[in-house]
């Protein structure tokens, strides 16, 4: 099989910025390596495919899956696989199987395990492989070198060797896990990952080391010999960074990496990466800068690096409703009212959403998209997704729905938290639409995608329900139509990512459980775009007529900085 030749068709699109690139990059390889069907080297390893195989499983992991451009720099890591496998600048087997194992998804030259038979287990299930023990089918190509990938990369973290880029091979298991909904997989690779990159010293960047001696030094790694090198490994922290802190938002446990132990610098542009231009930190921004969330120079911005800033954003609400119970028992004054309250309802829950850390948070979720540069504020030009800036968009609008959800009671109209909820979901609605509406193809969207959307339509059938207690028919069929559309999309996706099958039937039971029948297909999907303020205000209170006290509704959406602006 020549990869040149490679039976990808069924992909409609690939990702605008990182097929560019690894087009020039292959193109380039091609012309100086004999990596050919007539050259087989005599010491291959017999782990893996051969090579004719390897190289379209590269190719196709660099064409689509969006941060492998990011993980490497293209044509150092081109140049690398055309070298004989002794070599030591050769690829390290756990990358490579982990490759093999990822790039399945994006070939019909290899084999993938089927999808799981969610009428036997719920698709809640966090220990998946109970299925897989029970099933004696043999292990997928994929399967297998995703194995393989997991055993050679202990052995070498057992030996101390090539510890990067048993780092890299990590996390892109990490990313295939969660292609594949194994969620324990993906707690236990991704928890290692973080804890591997701190001996690596990958979390942080001179200065900011410890100021105590140890008999270890900060980095088990010998220092950076290029600028590639050195920003590559950068990068490879953020991934790792990116893939906990992403899944862990689906639950309660805490994270592997505290927020405060990353010292670290943002990464590069894309461009600057790729011709390894040397950009000084004096003119770049640190993770632990206190306004790196909401200023963005525009000389060291781009969709990737609002990506990352939004996975730092998704760790502070994260660690904010993790560790509220118990900084509030503490008595820390971040957690404390912000306004005297009366001491009679002493006994009374604690609100959070009047505290000083809350109103910031909520202030810089709701500012977060705004910020972007005007040339980084749409991730959809001329039928072109950009992967990473559509998913930085996306990560604002279900933070909103992660802090406000847990205080939203959607049947009193004067709740702003339901009101806000409300409106994330919609918005969410909105680019799920924006990008149905291109011919990009949507299950090459980063995974992270479809947990938003799910999200959103998680929220709307709470308010489908309570629209159908109070037997609104408009707003029922709007409700409806909407819902089912979110489910479409993600299932959409799920014919060939996994998880997003298991998110499609998780929804599902949702419907089911609070709106009593299943979704229906719908042949068309021409939805309307989402609802003017003053319609989406209309529709709350339709839906929600018990009202709570005067609260301004129509203010309080348009001024975002805290749900107390208004009151």
């Amino acid at each position: 099989m020549d990869p040149e030749l490679s039976p990808i068709s069924h992909l409609s699109q690939s990702p605008p910025q990182l097929s560019r690139i690894a087009a020039t990059s292959f193109s380039h390889s091609n012309d100086t390596t004999s990596y050919r069907s007539d050259v087989m080297w005599p010491n291959w390893p017999p782990s893996l495919p051969e090579p004719e195989l390897l190289r379209h499983l590269i190719d196709v992991f660099f064409v689509f899956h969006p941060h492998a451009g990011r993980m490497f720099h293209p044509p150092t890591f081109m140049h690398s696989i055309s070298l004989p496998p002794n070599h030591p600048k050769f690829p390290s087997l756990p990358v490579l199987h982990a490759i093999c194992a990822i790039g399945s998804l994006y070939t019909a030259a290899v084999t993938s395990p089927p999808l799981p038979n969610f009428d036997e287990i719920s698709p809640d299930e966090i220990f998946l492989e109970k299925l897989r023990v029970k099933d004696p089918r043999p292990d997928s190509f994929a399967e297998k070198h995703a194995r393989l990938a997991k055993e050679s990369a202990e052995r070498l973290n057992t030996l101390g060797q090539d510890l990067f880029q048993v780092l890299q091979a990590n996390i892109i298991l990490t990313w295939f896990y969660w292609s594949h909904g194994r969620w324990v997989d993906i707690f236990v690779a991704s928890g290692h990952s973080m804890r591997l990159a701190v001996p690596l010293g990958l979390n942080m960047c001179p200065p900011f080391h410890s100021i105590g001696k140890a008999e270890r030094p900060p980095s088990i790694l010998p220092p950076a010999r290029t600028v590639i090198e050195d920003e590559t490994r950068r990068n490879t922290f953020w991934l790792a960074y990116a893939a906990e802190r992403q899944h862990g938002l689906g639950n309660g446990w805490a994270l592997s990496l505290d927020n405060q132990d990353v010292s670290q610098l943002l990464p590069v542009r894309g461009d600057q990466f790729l011709q390894g231009v040397l950009v000084q930190p004096v003119d770049r921004q640190w993770a632990q800068s206190r306004d790196v969330l909401l200023t963005h120079p525009e000389n060291q911005t781009d969709s990737f690096i609002l990506y990352i800033k939004g996975t730092i954003l998704i760790a502070l609400v994260k660690a904010f409703n993790l560790r509220f119970r118990s900084k509030h028992f503490s008595g820390d004054p971040s957690v404390v009212s912000v306004y005297n309250e009366d001491p009679s309802a002493a006994d009374e829950p604690v609100d959070p959403r009047s505290s000083a850390a809350f109103i910031e948070l909520d202030h810089i979720v709701s500012s977060f998209r705004a910020s972007f540069p005007s040339h980084l504020r749409n991730p959809i030009r001329d039928n072109l997704v950009d992967n990473h800036l559509y998913t930085a968009c996306l990560m604002p609008h279900v933070l909103t729905i992660v802090l406000h959800d847990p205080h939203a009671d959607v049947r009193k109209s004067g709740c702003i938290s339901a009101l806000k909820i409300l409106t994330a979901a919609r918005a969410i609605l909105d680019l799920i639409y924006n990008v149905w509406s291109t011919s990009y193809d949507i299950t090459l969207l980063d995974s992270f995608c479809t947990f938003c959307w799910f999200v959103g339509g998680r929220v709307l059938v709470r308010f489908l329900q309570v629209a159908m207690d109070a037997n609104s028919a408009d707003q029922i069929s709007t409700l409806r139509s909407e819902v089912e559309f979110i489910h479409l999309a993600i299932s959409k996706v799920g014919e060939r990512i996994p998880m997003a099958y298991r998110f499609s039937k998780m929804l599902e039971s949702v419907i089911i459980k609070h709106c009593g029948s299943a979704p229906r297909a719908q042949a068309d999907c021409n939805l309307p775009r989402a609802l003017e303020p003053h319609m989406l205000q209309s529709l709350f209170q339709e839906i929600c007529p018990t009202p709570e006290d005067n609260i301004n509704l129509t203010e309080a959406l348009h001024d975002p900085g805290s749900f107390l602006t208004s009151t």
